[in-house]
């Protein structure tokens, strides 16, 4: 049976606690991380100067209950 999908899956493997909080984000500001994943891409593209809206303060990771530090991913 053929997919009822307009486009294909694509795969990308954040690890579990950065989904995590990257849902809970997504869903802080109305939206779901597919809507968020495809605006990030336009934005990389040059398709557009807007960047996908995010929460006003960071989402603590379920581990440690704290905001990642963004320097510990920046070579990620």
């Amino acid at each position: 049976m053929p997919s009822k999908h307009l486009n294909r899956a694509r795969v990308y493997r954040p690890d579990d606690v950065l989904y995590e909080r990257a849902q809970a984000a997504a869903s802080d500001v109305g939206s779901n991380m597919n809507a968020h994943i495809i605006e990030f891409l336009r934005w990389l593209v040059g398709d557009t100067d807007d960047l996908p809206a995010r929460p006003a303060k960071p989402v603590p990771s379920t581990e440690s209950g704290i905001a990642a530090d963004p320097a510990d991913t920046a070579d990620r």
